[in-house]
């Protein structure tokens, strides 16, 4: 499964995709959604692992903009946040958002989710 990482953090990105392709995944890695939107010009994704809060366009925009084009309404989303609000979790999940993890990520959780979108 080929697994698309967007976070401005670089260093939580960074443990992200060496954690799942530690796991037997292909990852790709972005800093931001502009950024994810070329690398899936580019390359086949399956799943879609994006923070909440990012420069430019945050990850509930970016998944609206992903459930506008077809070439990449099916691709699942999981949303990773610090937000502990009820509403950004409803926001999300209404906006095309198939999954939430909080943060801190527990990568337990986060391998149960990805196996799950297998």
């Amino acid at each position: 499964m080929n697994i698309l990482v967007v976070d401005d953090d670089l260093s939580l990105c960074a443990s992200l995709s060496q954690f799942l392709e530690g796991n037997g995944y292909t990852v790709y890695s972005a800093g931001d959604a502009l950024q994810a939107l070329d690398v899936m010009e580019r390359q086949p994704v399956e799943l879609i692992i994006t923070d909440y809060l990012m420069p430019h366009v945050d990850g509930i925009r970016f998944t609206e903009m992903l459930k506008a084009d077809p070439r990449f309404t099916e691709i699942p989303v999981l949303l990773i946040t610090a937000s502990p609000d009820v509403a950004t979790t409803d926001k999300g999940l209404r906006r095309g958002v198939a999954m939430m993890l909080q943060k801190p990520v527990d990568m337990g959780q986060l391998l149960t989710l990805v196996r799950f979108a297998e």
